[in-house]
């Protein structure tokens, strides 16, 4: 789980580490809503893009792949680009065709009302 105001080079160096495709998790600070980024080793295969600025926050990050989907992208340690997919939330998979229904969250009334149902279920059998 990265900082939002956690600098976009610091996260990626950890990122490094793993040598590995990581997922990226962040907590929106606006929304509070968990996001999630798929990120990709380096890759020699892609054409390298210019660094990200120093200044970068990883919430800013956050925000630009969210809003575009996936982004190339560099930080100055790295010799080569790699690439950030944004996970779409179940909120974001409720929109699309292809989801019909199938993902629909309960609402909080209907999680109270399972639970008071049990719950007199339950006296019931005492």
């Amino acid at each position: 789980m990265i900082n939002p105001q956690e600098k976009l080079s610091d996260a990626m160096a950890m990122v490094s580490v793993h040598a590995r495709p990581v997922f990226l998790a962040m907590v929106d600070p606006e929304s509070d809503h968990l996001q999630m980024l798929y990120v990709t080793t380096p890759q020699s295969a892609l054409a390298v893009v210019d660094a990200a600025s120093a200044r970068k926050t990883s919430g800013d990050f956050f925000k630009e792949v969210m809003e575009q989907g996936s982004q190339e992208f560099r930080v100055a340690q790295w010799e080569y680009t790699a690439v950030a997919l944004a996970v779409p939330s179940c909120e974001e998979m409720q929109k699309t065709p292809r989801a019909n229904g199938r993902y629909r969250l309960p609402s909080r009334s209907q999680d109270v009302s399972r639970t008071s149902m049990q719950r007199s279920r339950v006296l019931e059998c005492v």
